[in-house]
């Protein structure tokens, strides 16, 4: 509405010296995934926390940050849909987008440079000839060869038609 303000403020933005604290995970990558998945793949509110919907009001569970606890809210169909709305993104906007370094006109040629000036230490590829059952024991945690209930490795295990068996 003010396009101007707007515009000062981005030029603030653009003229601060950004200093990122960037540091190794402590648990891998597949929590890096999952901790972003919950942020850049989310929809403004899941099924599960919808408890009733009505002819004029829909009713969900919110968080109250002040007592720490659950409620619920009821709110009309409109301010409904006008507060999911408000997070749905506007035509030709992406979720994430890579800027400077990352962008994709320079991304190669800058990435080359960075991996000269930091003494050709690349990126070591931790998964890269494992099987897949061996990837989900590094990843996740998971031995689908023992039960996760009894820790007995007595499991029976089949292919189903149409898929992969993992190695």
């Amino acid at each position: 509405k003010q396009p101007e303000k707007f515009n000062g403020f981005l030029s603030n933005l653009y003229s601060t010296e950004w200093v990122p604290h960037i540091k190794e995970t402590f648990k891998g990558a597949a929590n890096v995934i999952e901790y972003l998945g919950r942020y850049t793949h989310r929809i403004a509110i899941s099924n599960s926390r919808i408890t009733d919907v009505g002819e004029t009001s829909v009713t969900f569970k919110v968080k109250d940050y002040k007592s720490g606890s659950n409620t619920e809210l009821t709110l009309s169909n409109e301010e409904f849909i006008r507060r999911f709305l408000m997070h749905v993104l506007p035509k030709g906007f992406v979720k994430i987008r890579h800027y400077g370094i990352l962008s994709n006109r320079t991304k190669r040629k800058k990435v080359a440079i960075i991996r000269a000036l930091i003494g050709g230490r690349v990126y070591k590829p931790i998964y890269k000839d494992l099987s897949g059952l061996q990837l989900l024991k590094k990843m996740f945690s998971i031995d689908p060869g023992v039960c996760r209930y009894c820790g007995s490795s007595n499991i029976r295990r089949e292919s189903l038609n149409g898929v992969k068996k993992l190695e």
